[in-house]
């Protein structure tokens, strides 16, 4: 079956993980994403390992083709050039500058291809007083204001535990190319330069503190697993130790809880009569709350729970997910043959198309794999 993006060819440039992410989101679609990597040492992320094995390259490296190039030499930056004529997005995640300085600028690969789609990814913006700032992702998660929010009101601000900033970046950048390749193909037929900010990237999910500030003079603080906007919404002890999560973020959904419990009388209770209230008064709910689950095992909630249309569902690790129904029944993921593993779980295409769906996944490439044939793309008279 014809994928949605096949016939796009795509050269990734970009180290780590907000570009790794952009182009795996391109090539889960039939983009033939040809990696561009250094001699030697490969993408940085190939160098994230567990006991020696490349766990992150594994699943951001699936459905690419790998070549190495050295850019400080004339003959691989020639033979750059000659890829870049035939290709129809670059991505790059060099500081603001760097592009510049090798004589691969905007201007040069436009030159070169007035088609091209340019995303460039870096930490705060290709403009701006901090352009020049390289930037990684934690630094944006701390000053993007998720910190701020993130954990428990009696300790300190908390990053998050994955690259977040560059996960909403490569997933914006995705989104910036695709508009791009649109205008090229059904606009004016010129490519231009999608300017991924990781900063920019995380605030946008954040817009909605800056319009409460502006609105009410108060800033949000941290709640712990509490919602700011909405009540209840906890994480729950249960008695055998495991955890439950549950959110009733609608009226009805709340009455349905209480109904649910035991305790019906709570619907009419002055300080749980709306949203508003219970937000409120999320403590006391809480207490009510923690206390009724830890009667109960984990699935005994659940299934007490389940059996009243209470939204809830179990706190599981993502290893969880390998033989869950849920991860099963969905095929969350393809298991590829590798070896060093017995199989790699790598997650399936997201989102899913009906009718042109994404590819199956195929294995992260070793480095320089595809050299040669990815070499005789290139006529003979340009690659020298």
């Amino acid at each position: 079956m014809k994928t949605p993006l096949e016939g796009v060819r795509v050269l990734d440039l970009s180290r780590l993980v907000a570009g790794n992410v952009l182009t795996t989101q391109l090539a889960d679609f039939g983009a033939d994403v040809i990696k561009i990597e250094r001699p030697g040492r490969g993408d940085d992320l190939r160098h994230w390992r567990e006991e020696g094995i490349e766990t992150w390259w594994k699943v951001y490296g699936r459905n690419k083709r790998s070549i190495v190039l050295d850019l400080k030499v004339s003959e691989d930056l020639d033979k750059l050039k000659a890829l870049v004529s035939q290709s129809d997005v670059l991505v790059e995640n060099f500081v603001p500058g760097k592009m510049e300085e090798m004589g691969l600028g905007v201007d040069v690969l436009q030159s070169l291809n007035p088609r091209l789609v340019i995303a460039r990814v870096s930490g705060w913006g290709q403009t701006g007083p901090y352009a020049h700032k390289p930037g990684f992702g934690t630094l944006v998660e701390a000053m993007s204001g998720f910190a701020h929010l993130n954990g428990f009101p009696d300790r300190e601000p908390a990053l998050p535990p994955l690259a977040m900033a560059d996960m909403y970046a490569g997933i914006y950048g995705a989104f910036g190319v695709l508009a791009a390749l649109r205008n090229v193909e059904h606009g004016d037929g010129k490519g231009q330069v999608v300017d991924v900010a990781l900063f920019e990237s995380l605030y946008s999910t954040l817009a909605s503190e800056a319009v409460k500030f502006q609105a009410t003079g108060t800033a949000n603080r941290r709640m712990g697993n509490q919602a700011i906007n909405t009540a209840p919404r906890n994480i729950y002890a249960c008695a055998d130790g495991q955890f439950l999560a549950l959110s009733a973020s609608v009226q009805s959904m709340f009455e349905n809880l209480a109904q649910a419990i035991g305790r019906p009388e709570l619907i009419d209770d002055r300080r749980f009569l709306t949203n508003e209230d219970r937000v409120i008064h999320c403590q006391e709910l809480n207490k009510i709350l923690a206390d009724y689950f830890g009667q109960f095992s984990l699935e005994e909630n659940l299934e007490l729970m389940d059996a009243k249309g209470v939204t809830v569902a179990p706190v599981l690790s993502a290893a969880d997910l390998l033989d869950h129904p849920y991860g099963v029944g969905r095929e969350l993921f393809s298991e590829i043959p590798d070896a060093e593993m017995k199989n790699c779980p790598v997650p399936n295409p997201v989102p899913r198309l009906s009718r042109t769906p994404g590819k199956k996944p195929s294995a992260a490439p070793q480095l320089a794999e595809h050299q040669e044939e990815i070499m005789n793309l290139i006529p003979k008279n340009d690659a020298t």
